[in-house]
């Protein structure tokens, strides 16, 4: 297996996996997205107190706008302005589910929220967040079966699980007596059915279907998948970051 980031980085990674929604970074370069944003922060903001907080579907959609407020205002304040507005958006979106547990949105931003803090606590709070981010995908699958965002956002568990090095679940071991496993195979199922789910338009999950093939050693589909995601336009600072990576690849799995 190819090198990966630390071990419990994981989390941390999945918080960039959600496609239903505007790429985070492509907002941050676009003046008018972190704009509409805002707006859409502050009025729901001032609705707190209203009759809307009775509804799952105000606080997923709060948690949903203080997300992406919060990596705006990382970029201009800093990483405190950034910290404070996700844990917000963690208590937004458990408060949806307090509400509504057959809320699938409000599982996905539980989900969502929850690798996002891991970035600022412990290991072991890590791992937890690790399980509890499955647990909340896996229920909105459940709920929503017919989204694509929470298939990827699985598959990524999977695949990141799955590239954990010997020496990353050791240190799991000893924190828990069930670490995280995964397989490969898992890792695939899920991102083909996103791609069923939205077929033909998803260059980053079609990379993700190809490095899969490429730890099965079936290069051939692997190179068919690269050569898709590659045909598709570049939009996004994630495509972009995508289709860097096919770039990387197709030349060395091409025969």
């Amino acid at each position: 297996m190819v090198s990966q980031p630390p071990m419990l980085i994981f989390t941390a990674l999945l918080t960039r996996c959600w496609k239903g929604v505007t790429r985070i970074r492509k907002m941050l370069t676009d003046d008018e997205c972190c704009k509409a944003w805002q707006e859409r922060f502050n009025l729901l903001q001032e609705k707190k107190n209203s009759h809307f907080s009775h509804s799952a579907d105000y606080w997923w959609r709060l948690a949903k706008a203080s997300f992406f407020f919060g990596q705006i205002e990382g970029a201009r304040k800093g990483e405190e302005r950034k910290k404070e507005l996700v844990y917000e958006a963690r208590q937004h979106a458990q408060a949806a589910l307090i509400l509504d547990e057959n809320s699938a949105h409000a599982h996905q931003w539980y989900a969502i929220t929850l690798g996002t803090v891991a970035e600022y606590e412990g290991m072991q709070a890590k791992i937890n967040s690790g399980y509890d981010f499955k647990e909340h995908i896996e229920r909105a699958i459940q709920l929503s079966p017919t989204d694509p965002s929470p298939h990827h956002l699985l598959g990524r568990w999977c695949y990141s699980v799955y590239m954990l090095t010997w020496i990353e679940r050791k240190v799991a071991s000893t924190l828990f007596a069930t670490p995280p496993t995964a397989t490969i195979d898992e890792a695939l199922g899920h991102f083909i059915q996103a791609e069923e789910l939205n077929p033909g338009v998803w260059k980053e999950n079609m990379l993700y279907i190809a490095k899969s093939y490429i730890e099965k050693k079936d290069y051939d589909s692997a190179v068919m998948w690269l050569e898709k995601g590659s045909g598709l336009s570049t939009i996004s600072q994630d495509d972009k970051e995508a289709q860097k990576e096919i770039d990387g690849l197709l030349p060395k799995y091409r025969r």
